[in-house]
């Protein structure tokens, strides 16, 4: 029986090859990018989940109201982690993390490596295996340093590294660390990693800010014990943090700021480790992608499946119908509807078997190009765990039942009888048919009209006027082999002669992202006439203002020519606004007591130094010498471009021998931080192109099937002269009339979701209500092409012929 199921069902596949082939190509692409979109998800939600204590560790931020709303800050003073520890039971373990570069020197030789500054907790809290030392012992002194295999090997070879002395320097003072522990490799799906680690307490500002509760400067973890509520130990720190920063609560109460609905003005509140990676809302540790994005990424698996699934549904109904004689003739012969229903959905089966073959080797060979597309850092093995095979199986499963069953499931409620009297007819326009016709091209038109509002937004990202040049400027990151200032110093005195250069400056932190990817982000607040005032700041070289030509509204900028300038600012329009003054050049800002008041100097037209994300804020532009430079920035002539990249590589080998030189243009450093749009506008295009497509498929092959019950009516009408027209008429019109509804039904879906992806932007587009017609009638115009071939062979074919056919 089951050998003749597979005869029939092969023959009936190989006897309608359109049919087949559609089926075939729709399931193939749908499955195949479902395991692309699908795994890579499951991937990015699988980071940190092998951290055995993972449930339990968590992030403290702080959540302040302020009179413009909540804000959150999650770096932390100093003295928390003690505090934490010793005034709450539930904190079984905590470390403070901050991540730096440094350069290690054993035997004479130098190694360009990122260090972390931990606590004795770290390895405890953590899993990340040592190869050799005691996780609980590694660092207990302050001279300890840990490893991992990769730098081991570098600097010791096949030695034995444990209890080596080896130097090591992150911002210019060298240190002896005795060699304690070598870890494993950590995996790829992990928020942050080491190369090397040694305790807090060497980071070099530490002395400086020990005991400061106002300066905060670093990540703080702290793994509760198991079985505590993280919501009521939040709760249970408000009388701590009350107190502890009852000055500033004061200030926020002064200022307008309301309390929240717990009745607090400033809360310390966890952020779980295992949701970190997803978590948007503040500056993350390690790689942080939007959960929204992740779940658009599942959204579009769903919706090319759903329109695979609903081409299949109404293919597989309709040629159903063709083999009603067939179903007859076995119902007579004793077939049982139970028999029935097997033999039609095995059919639906092994065309979503063939499928899913075709697409897992599909899915190897596409595996490097989507991580290329989509900055993906998915890896192979991901494909081989329980829980992925399990899950796929069990899709699979799903989809066939989906897709086979309903079809399945009208042929055994089909009367015999009237099938072999030929009294069973198919009604034209059913309503599952137009239902799911109408749900395909909902969803095409729905990611048509996202994909245009995405590419706009992101041409106006590009494109908006910042308040300053990029075009023309080259941006180096300092590294830690030399320090900013010397570095600046030198590169002017090399390039002084250089006719190509305009001028050079420095700047604590990169304007939008570099090749090195690092990000810093300095700001402070202080009382101003009895009212609090917060500002960023940016730390700069002299001829910031002139190399990247912004606007000079009053006052002046640095000079060499004035000895005080280590103690002015320049300012923006918004800090103007800020203080109030209608002249604010001569003010004297105090932000630090124990510090010599700051000037203000000049003010200077309002720029975008951090993305069209948000807004401008309040900014200082300051030569503050304990805040370092990071970021070198040179203007060159326009027309010497790339040349004077080649001659800035060569002038900083002369300058820093051991650091990979990662100079880059401005301007791709501003498209960069836009990267994650770049990756919603690509989801779009191409899966707007997959639904485009697909539902066009079935539409061609439902047209074609239209045709064919059609034909003796067509021949007719011909015969009784009515026109080419009047048929192809005859043909689209229900067609035309189902994209219109379903252009109905995408058109504000559209408009709502893109105007809440829109809402994350301070600078954003309007959308346009033409843009989102233009995908409707885009649709409908590919939808017109693809039935309009099958209208006119119709349209045109011998009446004589068309009335033969049965």
């Amino acid at each position: 029986m089951l050998r003749n199921y597979l005869k029939i069902a092969f023959r009936n596949l190989l006897k309608h090859k359109v049919n087949t082939l559609i089926n075939l190509l729709g399931l193939t692409v749908a499955f195949t990018i479902c395991l692309l979109l699908v795994i890579s998800v499951y991937y990015e939600f699988s980071y940190n989940k092998y951290h055995v204590n993972g449930k339990d560790i968590y992030r403290p931020y702080f959540a302040q109201q302020t009179p413009e709303g909540e804000q959150f800050q999650p770096t932390m003073p100093e003295p928390m982690l003690k505090a934490l520890k010793d005034q709450f039971s539930a904190v079984k373990y905590g470390t403070r993390y901050m991540r730096r570069g440094g350069e290690i020197e054993y035997n004479g030789k130098h190694y360009m490596r990122q260090v972390i500054y931990v606590d004795a907790d770290f390895f405890s809290m953590f899993t990340f295996p040592l190869i050799k030392g005691n996780a609980t012992k590694v660092l207990d002194s302050k001279d300890n340093i840990v490893l991992n295999e990769e730098v081991a090997t570098a600097i010791f070879g096949n030695e034995d590294p444990i209890g080596k002395i080896v130097r090591m320097q992150s911002t210019g003072t060298w240190r002896a660390y005795t060699v304690t522990g070598v870890g494993k490799k950590a995996p790829d799906n992990s928020s942050f990693t080491y190369q090397t680690a040694t305790r807090f307490e060497n980071e070099d500002n530490y002395p400086n800010v020990v005991n400061q509760w106002e300066s905060t400067n670093h990540d703080l973890f702290i793994q509760l014990v198991p079985g505590t509520d993280p919501r009521k130990f939040e709760a249970g720190l408000h009388t701590f943090i009350n107190k502890q920063y009852e000055s500033n609560i004061s200030d926020l109460k002064r200022d307008g700021a309301q309390p929240n609905a717990k009745g607090q003005y400033l809360e310390l509140r966890l952020q779980p480790f295992l949701g970190m990676h997803t978590d948007t809302s503040m500056r993350g540790v390690g790689a942080v992608i939007s959960r929204t994005y992740l779940n658009m990424l599942l959204a579009v698996a769903c919706f090319v499946m759903l329109i695979a699934c609903f081409n299949f549904i109404n293919l597989s109904v309709g040629r159903s119908f063709t083999r009603s004689r067939e179903v007859g003739l076995r119902k007579t012969l004793g077939a049982m509807p139970r028999q029935v229903a097997i033999q039609f959905w095995g059919e639906a089966a092994l065309i979503c078997l063939i499928a899913l073959a075709i697409s897992i080797p599909l899915f190897y060979f596409l595996l490097p190009h989507y991580k290329l597309i989509f900055d993906s850092s998915l890896t192979i093995d991901v494909l081989y765990r329980p829980a992925t095979i399990a899950c796929i199986f069990a899709c699979f499963l799903l989809i066939t039942l989906a897709a086979g069953g309903y079809p399945a499931w009208i042929m055994t409620r089909m009367d015999a009888v009237k099938i072999l009297k030929g009294k069973l007819r198919l009604k034209t326009s059913g309503a599952l048919r137009n239902g799911l016709i109408i749900s395909q091209f909902a969803i095409a038109i729905l990611l048509i009209s996202c994909t245009l509002v995405t590419w706009q937004q992101l041409n106006y990202l590009r494109n908006r006027p910042l308040g300053y040049n990029s075009n023309q400027i080259v941006s180096i990151p300092v590294g830690n082999e030399v320090s900013g200032r010397d570095a600046l110093r030198l590169l002017k005195q090399k390039l002084a002669q250089e006719p190509s250069v305009l001028s050079v400056t420095g700047l604590s932190t990169n304007l939008g992202v570099g090749l090195d990817g690092g990000a810093f982000s300095w700001g402070t607040g202080f009382d101003y006439k009895e009212r609090a005032v917060n500002m960023a700041w940016l730390n700069v070289g002299f001829d910031f203002v002139k190399t990247m030509d912004l606007t000079l509204l009053s006052g002046r900028d640095f000079s060499e020519t004035f000895s005080t300038d280590s103690n002015s600012i320049v300012i923006n329009e918004q800090m103007a606004r800020q203080l109030g003054e209608k002249d604010p050049i001569g003010v004297k800002l105090i932000y630090d007591t124990a510090q010599t008041p700051m000037t203000v100097i000049g003010v200077v037209k309002d720029f975008n130094f951090q993305s069209l994300h948000t807004k401008v804020e309040p900014l200082g532009l300051v030569m503050h010498r304990p805040m370092p430079i990071n970021v070198l920035l040179v203007k060159v002539r326009p027309d010497r471009l790339p040349v004077m990249m080649n001659k800035l590589r060569s002038t900083w080998a002369e300058i820093s021998p051991r650091s990979e030189f990662k100079g880059s243009f401005l301007d791709e450093n501003i498209d960069r931080q836009y990267a994650r749009e770049e990756r919603f506008t690509r989801i779009f295009v191409y899966a707007a192109i997959v639904a485009i497509v697909l539902s066009c498929l079935g539409l061609f092959a439902l047209a074609i099937l239209a045709i064919m019950q059609r034909t003796k009516e067509i021949g007719i009408r011909k015969a009784l002269g009515a026109s080419a027209g009047s048929i192809v008429q005859l043909i689209t019109r229900d067609f035309v009339k189902l994209i219109f509804i379903a252009m109905v039904i995408a058109t504000p879906l559209a408009y709502y979701f893109m105007h809440k992806w829109l809402e994350g932007f301070a600078f954003s587009i309007d959308i346009k209500w033409w843009w989102l017609l233009c995908a409707g009638l885009l649709a409908l115009l590919v939808a017109l092409c693809t039935i309009g071939y099958q209208s006119l062979k119709a349209a045109f074919t011998n009446p004589v012929k068309s009335l033969r056919s049965e």
